[in-house]
């Protein structure tokens, strides 16, 4: 797994920047060259898939995560080792690492940098954060390649919450990619041992995406006004469940009940969408 597997580079000509296209833009039909793409909400462009750095990174995550848990339960080194195997390759390994942002993640074709809602493509790295703990124990287990990890993570984290790609997607990120985007925060706090700012973090985010996310009646109003709002309204769920249990794992014990400036609740949340 490898971002430079990528035929098509980013502007940057660099191909160790990941880089995905976004998903619900298509050419725009009143284009002698159909540039700059136009966006159709809720119809994926089936092009996305041509570059294989977002469905490898999904992969690196989900399997990871697996090993881990593998590990936990069955003692197998095997499983470490491929783990670590698999976290050198995409973060580390001079050849074949991923640089620390994502500057083209959600590019849309004709600009020349990114967008915000790119930062979403790495929403599933908490599978693989939370799976590390599990495997320390092995006398497999590489302290050097975790500790080169954490600098990954260290430079991204300073991109994340400084650029202004990762500026946007907080500021602007008022549905689940804002939701998802504190999620991603609170987990890489944790990896890198910042657990103060973590579980401050976590309880507040927690607090503003319920008031500003869920409505008295327990709709999500930015996820139902999406073409594809069940959908969504489960995938901004997910990532305030999360957040939820960051913040109880912290000591936050009103994380699951806590009620919103009118009302709003997660189990209304829930009970809407049932």
């Amino acid at each position: 797994y490898s971002v430079t597997l990528k035929n098509s580079l980013p502007p940057s000509n660099d191909p160790h920047d990941y880089m995905s296209l976004s998903r619900y833009f298509w050419p725009n039909p009143n284009k002698p060259n159909g540039l700059p793409y136009i966006r159709i909400d809720g119809i994926e462009n089936p092009e996305i898939y041509t570059i294989p750095d977002y469905t490898l990174m999904r992969d690196l995550f989900k399997e990871i995560g697996n090993l881990g848990f593998a590990y936990f339960f069955t003692n197998n080194n095997s499983y470490v080792e491929k783990a670590l195997y698999r976290i050198n390759e995409w973060f580390i390994d001079e050849k074949t690492r991923m640089n620390p942002n994502l500057n083209y993640a959600g590019f849309r074709r004709g600009d020349i940098i990114g967008r915000r809602t790119g930062v979403l493509d790495i929403r599933p790295v908490f599978r693989m954060l939370q799976s590390i703990p599990l495997m320390r124990s092995s006398s497999k287990w590489n302290f050097v390649i975790e500790k080169k990890l954490r600098r990954w993570f260290s430079e991204y984290y300073t991109w994340l919450t400084t650029s202004p790609i990762g500026i946007k997607a907080k500021e602007d990120g008022f549905n689940n990619h804002g939701t998802h985007y504190d999620v991603q925060v609170t987990f890489i706090l944790s990896f890198l041992g910042h657990d103060e700012q973590a579980r401050t973090y976590s309880k507040q985010a927690l607090i503003n995406r319920i008031n500003i996310g869920i409505l008295p009646s327990g709709e999500q109003p930015f996820e139902t006004r999406r073409m594809l709002s069940w959908h969504y309204s489960i995938f901004n769920l997910q990532a305030l469940f999360l957040l939820a249990e960051r913040a109880d794992h912290y000591g936050y014990n009103d994380a699951w009940t806590y009620v919103g400036n009118d009302g709003q609740t997660l189990k209304k949340a829930v009970d809407y969408i049932l």
